[in-house]
């Protein structure tokens, strides 16, 4: 997961109280969310506007949806209903936030739809956000559209919280949390599902084998025996440099992992 900048203009259809999606709220408002088919947030300018802002990866877990998986457009806050603290189910959830822009994430469904998922070699436990959003204190939830919110929710928000404040990834293609909000976030999104931790290692083989190559040819450059062969290891060691540094391409999966690892060798992202 990493920070992610959303354009203070939303697409068309979420553009204003005129809006398809302005409309679909107000409609929402009115009946306190009873009843209400939620469409705007499938429209496809804001499919495509939420697919060219990540890139076409899952906001929370990095994997590249584009060619194989389906994707969801997921609310941040459940706009259908949530899990309270005590495991029961709100049906009233975040209604007025349906349409709105910034509640709005592109997901994996294996991130955002609560299925059984192997954890480790042995382990198997149910993860993905659905219907669940942990707040800090419960007390606080913000439950009314006409008071301002006064919430602090336990799961990482790329377009508002900096993620690599709060995971830090290590091992073979492993990550652990540094926060409360790291450790909720890895748990509800299964950041440590199998299939996904196998993904994530071979990205992190790749990534360094591609870093160390650079720094063997930097390493032979000191010990060239004429002029003429330090110039051609120099430049085969900057193109290797660059090579690897193609891993730190926005469209790669997993970035923020690559990104750690590239700060481990001391080498700028």
């Amino acid at each position: 997961m990493i920070k992610v900048s959303k354009p203070v203009t939303p697409p068309p259809s979420l553009d204003g109280p005129n809006s398809i999606g302005g409309k679909e709220t107000q409609a929402a408002i009115k009946a306190l969310g009873k009843g209400v088919r939620y469409k705007a947030y499938k429209r496809v300018d804001v499919v495509i506007a939420l697919r060219s802002l990540f890139n076409k990866k899952c906001a929370y877990c990095e994997v590249d949806y584009a060619a194989s998986s389906p994707t969801d457009i997921e609310h941040f806050r459940p706009k259908s209903g949530y899990i309270t603290k005590n495991n029961k189910l709100s049906k009233k959830g975040y209604y007025w936030l349906a349409a709105d822009w910034y509640n709005l994430l592109p997901s994996c469904i294996d991130c955002n739809r609560r299925r059984k998922q192997p954890i480790g070699k042995q382990k198997q436990a149910v993860t993905g956000k659905g219907n669940l959003f942990p707040v800090r204190d419960e007390r606080l939830r913000w439950t009314d559209h006409q008071v301002p919110s006064q919430e602090e929710p336990l799961l990482l928000n790329p377009c508002v919280d900096d993620p690599a404040l709060h995971l830090e990834f290590f091992g073979e293609g492993l990550v652990r949390a540094m926060s409360d909000k790291g450790e909720a976030s890895i748990e509800v999104y299964g950041l440590l599902r199998g299939d996904l931790v196998d993904k994530r290692n071979i990205s992190r083989v790749m990534v360094e084998a591609a870093i160390q190559q650079a720094l063997a040819l930097s390493e032979e450059v000191l010990y060239a025996s004429n002029a003429g062969q330090q110039a051609r290891l120099e430049g085969l060691a900057v193109k290797a440099l660059e090579n690897a540094r193609l891993h730190l391409n926005p469209s790669c999966p997993f970035l923020a992992q690559t990104r750690s690892i590239f700060t481990s060798y001391h080498l700028p992202v």
